[in-house]
């Protein structure tokens, strides 16, 4: 007989006393033990899991904050946002020894990695049917064939650019291409623009050198006197020239406007607050390793005289360029576009075979030079102005997809 709705059922009246199974019949729920210095669960909840690497909040014992995961400290460190490019080797890995080292290194490396291209190429040389070389004299002639002397040295310059980047990535703990710019690539629709001023430069010497000789004419001992080669004679060194010159003049930016200029900015001390302030005003500016990597730019070359001061202002103007752009592509296409003339017009004229004789110049080479790099030191900064060319550091991800 069913009850009727709201009448209790028997099933649903509670058991008479005594008959509940006892408490110990259950199983205990299972209990974990805690971590060796942790505390228990209940005491301290876990810690946040979205900040790794982040001490504990305080009130955590000893124990348990030694076992927190510390982060390990990255390798390489670029340099704070906001640095300008001579400064960018003053990273917080910076010691003092780091460019001293790193220049040795960079010295050992260029030692090696010249000895090595030229040993290749002494050997394939040799296996194509040619002469020992003699290696008399202090020249740069050592096959006795002009073309393939040209592009041997060339060469030999050119393969040292990965070795500077090499050397401030390994010693020095930076990206390695903070030697390029201050975003630390090459940047290169920017390096496309300079060629521009490049250009006019080479002109506007070209130009104003015509113009000085007839006002002021030249010693007729030191007229070239060259003529047309033609096009046979003239085809095979301006291709070496223009697959070569670009990678030797990079090289040499790299070096001197790049590795060099850092290297010294990067001694300038940190703020301008204490003792001596005009030194440290004078040691944070670019202006002391604008004046060494010229003298160093020049001494590496054999010119004498007005043409070592001329040489001396290209290198200063070159470096000055450098900081102000916040990188080397404007020395690197002013260079090229100066090496391209200064090989082509011989190779077109028939007096290639003194390409490595470099000497003395007239007083008269300054007023032909220093007009033309005035206008491309103006044309490049208006250019940089105009294109909002990065001159400090900034955030990484802020640098994709820049000039």
């Amino acid at each position: 007989m069913h009850p009727h709705p709201g009448e209790p059922r028997p099933q649903d009246s509670p058991p008479p006393p005594g008959q509940y199974p006892p408490a110990q019949a259950y199983p205990p729920p299972p209990q974990q033990p805690p971590a060796q210095g942790y505390p228990p669960p209940q005491a301290y909840p876990p810690p946040p899991q979205h900040y790794p690497g982040y001490p504990p909040p305080p009130g955590y014992p000893i124990a348990y904050q030694q076992q927190w995961p510390v982060p390990k400290e990255p390798r390489i460190i670029p340099a704070p946002v906001g640095t300008p490019f001579h400064r960018l080797a003053r990273t917080p890995k910076h010691a003092a020894w780091r460019p001293v080292v790193g220049s040795l290194a960079l010295g050992g490396g260029v030692f090696a990695a010249t000895f090595g291209v030229f040993m290749v190429w002494l050997v394939c040389h040799l296996l194509l049917g040619g002469e020992m070389p003699t290696f008399e004299g202090a020249d740069a002639a050592f096959f006795g064939n002009t073309n393939e002397d040209l592009a041997l040295n060339l060469l030999l310059l050119g393969v040292l650019t990965p070795l500077v980047a090499l050397t401030a990535w390994l010693i020095q703990r930076r990206p390695a291409w903070s030697v390029a710019s201050v975003l630390n690539k090459v940047r290169w629709r920017w390096l496309a623009w300079c060629c521009l001023p490049a250009l006019a430069y080479v002109v506007a010497g070209t130009a104003f050198g015509l113009l000085v000789d007839q006002v002021v004419p030249p010693d007729e001992t030191v007229v070239d006197t060259g003529a047309w080669v033609g096009f046979a004679n003239f085809v095979v060194p301006m291709l070496i020239i223009l697959l070569l010159v670009p990678f030797q003049s990079a090289a040499e930016e790299f070096i001197f406007r790049g590795w060099l200029l850092q290297a010294v900015g990067a001694y300038g001390p940190d703020t301008v607050e204490g003792r001596a302030r005009w030194a440290r005003v004078l040691f944070r500016s670019p202006w002391p390793g604008i004046v060494i990597s010229a003298i160093a730019f020049a001494s590496a070359h054999g010119y004498t005289g007005w043409a070592m001061a001329d040489i001396l202002l290209f290198a200063g103007a070159a470096a000055w360029l450098t900081v102000r752009t916040g990188g080397i592509e404007a020395a690197i296409a002013l260079h090229v576009l100066n090496n391209l003339f200064a090989f082509g017009l011989p190779a077109a004229t028939g007096g290639l075979d003194d390409w490595s004789e470099q000497g003395g110049a007239p007083w008269t080479l300054l007023l032909s030079d220093v007009p033309a790099l005035a206008i491309v030191v103006f044309s490049v900064i208006w250019l940089a102005n105009r294109k909002r060319i990065a001159r400090v550091s900034e955030n990484p991800a802020r640098t994709v997809g820049a000039v």
